[in-house]
């Protein structure tokens, strides 16, 4: 199986518009992880898509935060009631956040990453909750210093592989924090993006479309992560 995750990290609707071209293109099913409030992502096809919340506590764990864990996951809640999963930003993790999030109703989280590990598996939580764990992230493969060529991922027919990718990575085909960093500060710019975008080497949408032309020509099995959690329990 090969499923992909999408953290949305308050990207603005022309660049959401941008990655779920792919994924409309392809036919392939996606879990988008929403930040905050977007049409785009309210009116996508959910044939293709499922909406599941990506909340950052970053500011309250820094104690830069009034508001509290319950509030951070209503707020997100709110704009996107049909959520029943969540990975938090940065990932952050622990008991007390895992049985919160079953307070609200959230059926499994995606906050256990594992780069390149294989025959990773879905295990029931003490909250009853399913723990997904996730095995390739874009940031993260340049970070290990890994190029675009080699996703370093095993797709042999047995195997389970879920990828996560962020729509400022799509857009800009970034294959290094270089480029990020330059760019980022016109994240709500999408014209002015463009010019930053990766033309020169392999990066982040190169191997988007890499991953999505094999789940199409190899037939590769291929769901959405409440799919997964309807499967393990």
């Amino acid at each position: 199986m090969l499923s992909f995750t999408i953290d949305i990290d308050w990207a603005c609707d022309e660049v959401i518009l941008d990655t779920l071209h792919f994924f409309e293109k392809y036919q392939v099913k996606c879990t988008l992880f929403a930040t905050h409030p977007s049409e785009v992502i309210r009116n996508c096809n959910r044939d293709l898509f499922e909406i599941a919340i990506h909340p950052n506590f970053n500011f309250l764990l820094q104690g830069k935060e009034s508001k509290s864990v319950e509030d951070i996951l209503d707020d997100l809640l709110t704009w996107y009631p049909e959520s029943k999963g969540v990975r938090s930003h940065s990932l952050a993790d622990g008991s007390y956040l895992l049985y919160k999030f079953a307070e609200k109703r959230l059926l499994y989280d995606v906050n256990l990453l594992l780069p390149y590990q294989k025959n990773i598996r879905p295990f029931k939580y003490m909250t009853g909750s399913l723990r997904i764990p996730y095995n390739w992230e874009d940031d993260v493969h340049w970070t290990y210093e890994n190029s675009f060529d080699d996703h370093s991922l095993d797709l042999s027919e047995s195997s389970f592989n879920i990828l996560d990718f962020h729509p400022i990575h799509i857009f800009l085909n970034s294959e290094n924090d270089n480029r990020y960093q330059i760019a980022k500060k016109y994240n709500q710019e999408p014209e002015k993006l463009l010019t930053f975008r990766n033309t020169e080497i392999k990066g982040t949408r190169d191997i988007l479309i890499h991953f999505l032309e094999t789940v199409k020509n190899k037939n590769i099995s291929n769901k959405k992560m409440i799919e997964i959690y309807n499967e393990y329990i």
